[in-house]
């Protein structure tokens, strides 16, 4: 089924070689997109950790690198990936100082409260996740995740391949 939604096909019966051929090319370039994308990434630029002859390959989901990052107590130096925003004049005042003199930028784990949103959507998985890995690391730290919509596994794939990511639709 969730091969036909991506096909454009309405029944299995309709599916041809050549639209499977074409829909299967479809994906691979869809993944390669989203792989380009996160390439200019020092630390978050891949979600798969190669095996070892005593450990076999995994998947490590985007969110929960973000978040060991933000609260990795042995890693407290400049996170390479999370850029701070200066807010307002005092923040300013100490962006420009810097350039003369040691000043630190502040660290996203300095905060009682962060707040992640992640555009694309988050799986149920992903909030409950974070939730236990907040709960280990920090327990002191409020965390609100928002997102623009909650994926399921049905639709994953039509998000990801099915939809024109350079027409989309804007109701118009």
């Amino acid at each position: 089924m969730c091969f036909c939604i991506v096909s454009g096909c309405e029944a299995s019966l309709n599916l041809t070689f050549q639209k499977a051929t074409d829909t299967v090319n479809d994906i691979f370039k869809s993944l390669k997109e989203v792989a380009r994308a996160r390439m200019h990434m020092k630390r978050f630029s891949s979600v798969y950790i190669p095996g070892s002859n005593t450990h076999q390959a995994s998947y490590k989901p985007l969110l929960k690198q973000l978040v060991e990052e933000i609260f990795n107590p042995g890693h407290q130096s400049d996170p390479t990936d999370i850029e701070h925003m200066s807010s307002g004049l005092t923040d300013l005042l100490k962006t420009g100082f810097s350039m003369f003199m040691k000043v630190s930028r502040p660290h996203p784990s300095d905060h009682p409260l962060l707040i992640l949103f992640m555009v694309g959507g988050v799986t149920a998985f992903e909030v409950k996740m974070v939730k236990d890995l907040i709960a280990t690391q920090k327990p002191s730290v409020q965390v609100i995740v928002l997102y623009s919509t909650l994926l399921t596994p049905l639709n994953i794939p039509e998000l990801l391949f099915a939809t024109d990511h350079l027409q989309p639709d804007i109701g118009i």
